[in-house]
């Protein structure tokens, strides 16, 4: 009696531990087959590191212009742009071939063409997933070697459906609009001009004295050069470090005044990558820095 009793238990805690595993099993397969019946994700425009970057606020940044050979080209389309070139590899496999970029076009070109723009990356595609330099407002110039600038939507597609199948990494060079840096720079004036503060935009390398006067804004006469008297000065209220470092020369005439520069030599730095503020003072007090030395004053002697 033990013995069937022993033997009764263990089959039924056998059958309750199979029907266990089969009910397991079974949510297993119901959950794969939901998976495999589920809408595919649709293809979702990827945030970039330009937070307000989209292809359709920099369309307006392009303009075509036709070369020697009369072929279409990409420049930019003003002084606020200048036009980059990168080269972009994406790796793909066999099993994943597409390169899970978005196009889109805007206007047409007389005689066929137009301006079509990388508009982002497919969530999860090859692209994204590889972490690629792309832009919204990129333009495709090159895939694979065949030149691509200008086509419309459809014959960039063709260009890209066209090269070598995966799992070749698809290799794309694309034009990109880079924006030029500006400094606004705010000129204040002495108390007793009674004249309010100027505001003038520059850019990279710009000469101090040279805008200054190019926005009009009087300065006294300076020799320039080596032959510079000092009178061209400004104090600099803020950004110092925007202006290309002093020279040995200039250090040593503005020893006294390390807050000053002289404007003939002060350029805004060619390193320049961002929008920034720079403010400046015209014609401050020159008393002090060009009080003559008494070269025995340190000895106690009149």
């Amino acid at each position: 009696d033990i013995l069937l009793a022993a033997s009764h238990a263990t089959l039924t805690a056998a059958a309750t531990h199979i029907a266990r595993m089969t009910a397991y099993r079974a949510c297993l397969l119901l959950a794969a087959a939901a998976t495999a019946l589920r809408m595919p994700r649709a293809p979702v425009r990827r945030p970039t590191a330009l937070r307000a970057r989209t292809a359709e606020g920099m369309a307006p940044g392009w303009r075509a212009t036709t070369t020697e050979t009369g072929a279409y080209e990409l420049m930019s389309a003003g002084p606020n742009y200048f036009v980059d070139r990168v080269t972009v590899t994406i790796p793909r496999t066999a099993e994943s071939p597409g390169l899970g970029v978005l196009l889109e076009q805007f206007g047409t070109l007389e005689g066929g063409g137009g301006l079509t723009l990388v508009a982002g990356l497919v969530d999860g595609g090859n692209a994204a997933l590889a972490g690629c330099d792309l832009l919204p407002g990129d333009v495709v110039v090159s895939a694979g070697g065949a030149a691509t600038e200008c086509l419309d939507y459809d014959g960039t597609v063709d260009a890209l459906v066209g090269l070598p199948p995966a799992p070749a990494p698809a290799e794309l060079v694309v034009k990109r609009l880079v924006k030029v840096p500006l400094v606004t720079c705010k000129v204040m004036f002495p108390p007793e001009d009674k004249r309010p503060d100027e505001v003038m935009r520059l850019r990279r390398g710009n000469q101090l004295r040279a805008e200054l006067l190019k926005n009009r804004i009087e300065m006294p006469f300076c020799g320039e050069d080596m032959q510079c008297c000092k009178n061209c000065v400004v104090l600099v209220r803020k950004g110092m470090a925007l202006l290309k470092p002093q020279d040995v020369g200039e250090r040593q005439m503005l020893k006294k005044e390390p807050y000053w520069r002289l404007t003939c030599r002060a350029n805004i730095r060619w390193d320049l990558d961002e929008d920034a503020e720079l403010v400046i003072r015209v014609r401050p007090d020159l008393t002090n820095i060009m009080a003559k030395k008494d070269p025995f004053a340190k000895y106690g002697m009149q």
